[in-house]
């Protein structure tokens, strides 16, 4: 199987995302995460727009765990590399990290998506074309989804 390869996406950080001493605020880190899955994405040639108009589906937040490392403060450009690491018949597992322009990293993160309709918020196969991550053998198996 061969490893993932990760996406990087480059994010300066905004007075707005800092709180009163000029730190990345804890939950800024959630919203850069979306918006480098989103970039990921679209570089695959798999945007979100494209699974909802074709196949009615959507990526949930299923589940996430974020590690703080050192803090990013305002002003610096950070480098959200996105890893697509694993997935099942309707959940995909990503790992990100953000690092400063030193290469110090100020956190990790894992997230688990689940591929839901958009139409009944149910979980749903992931349609061939998102499929971007080693699916272990017999997990769609194991996935409640919808046919």
């Amino acid at each position: 199987m061969d490893t993932p390869t990760p996406h990087h996406f480059h994010r300066r950080i905004y007075y707005a995302d800092t709180d009163a001493g000029g730190v990345v605020h804890h939950a800024t880190y959630l919203v850069i995460a979306e918006q480098a899955r989103t970039e990921a994405l679209i570089d695959a040639g798999t945007p979100h727009a494209d699974l909802t108009a074709q196949h009615d589906a959507l990526f949930m937040v299923r589940r996430v765990n974020l590690e703080y490392l050192r803090p990013a403060r305002l002003d610096d450009t950070l480098t959200i590399s996105t890893t697509f690491t694993g997935q099942t018949g309707a959940t995909v597992a990503a790992r990100q990290s953000f690092a400063r322009a030193d290469g110090a990293v100020c956190a990790r993160m894992t997230a688990e998506l689940v591929c839901v309709r958009a139409s009944t918020g149910k979980p749903t196969r992931i349609p061939p074309r998102w499929r971007l991550a080693p699916e272990p053998a017999g997990a769609a198996a194991k996935d409640d989804v919808e046919e």
